[in-house]
């Protein structure tokens, strides 16, 4: 991890932002390297930045509000994957099948967008301000609404308003799908037995089957 020249107290909006940035880009690291994101706090943030602990404060009011961020981040750099994950094979894109493949196969491909996804219902939406929330639920909105028109545009006949509400329905999918692909040591031992496969979740096939029977149940307005 790159370190920063020593701490100076950013005035300007651009170095106000270039530290906002500097402490996101070092919060992604640390989830890199973490395998709980539980264990970023606000401390270990400030000493792996070079900053103070009140100087974090300065930009984000809590762990959970940098988590937030970031999620929102993972969000827009994956729907530019998907962008072009759609438009990568021709006449294909066209059908329900190949839009619930590279949802899967694109979301799969990033591991820490899973993660925090996984858990922002249950604990990155505590410990925030409203206002926070608030730009938050906005922003998640806007992804929603853009990857139904990505999805309208590669099948015109199913409307940007179905493919809303089939993101809506896929998202608690993901949430679940994620912690039950992924157990603790113990579950994932005694799944393992042969009389127990059939509670085993695979995360990238399973979301992919469940995708489909969303496109493949809902009406087509």
């Amino acid at each position: 991890m790159s370190k920063p020249p020593p701490y100076v107290r950013a005035r300007s909006p651009e170095q106000k932002e270039e530290r906002r940035r500097h402490l996101l880009s070092t919060a992604k690291s640390l989830l890199i390297e973490i395998p709980d994101v539980h264990d970023l706090g606000i401390n270990e943030l400030a000493r792996q930045a070079q900053m103070t602990k009140s100087n974090v404060y300065r930009y984000f009011e809590s762990s959970e509000a940098i988590l937030l961020e970031v999620l929102v981040e993972e969000f827009m750099l994956w729907r530019a994957e998907l962008c072009q994950a759609l438009s990568r094979d021709g006449k294909r894109s066209n059908t329900v099948e190949h839009v619930a493949r590279v949802f899967s196969a694109t979301v799969a491909a990033r591991p820490l967008l899973c993660r925090l996804t996984s858990i922002f219902p249950s604990i990155l939406e505590h410990n925030v301000s409203v206002e926070r929330m608030v730009q938050f639920k906005h922003g998640l909105l806007a992804v929603r609404k853009e990857t139904a028109l990505d999805f309208h545009r590669c099948i015109p006949a199913i409307s940007a308003s179905t493919f809303e509400r089939v993101i809506h329905l896929t998202l608690p999918l993901l949430i679940g799908l994620w912690p039950l692909s992924h157990p603790a040591q113990i579950a994932a031992e005694v799944t393992a037995h042969a009389d127990l496969a059939a509670l085993r979740y695979q995360f990238q096939q399973d979301l992919e089957e469940g995708m489909l029977m969303l496109l493949r149940g809902l009406p087509r307005k």
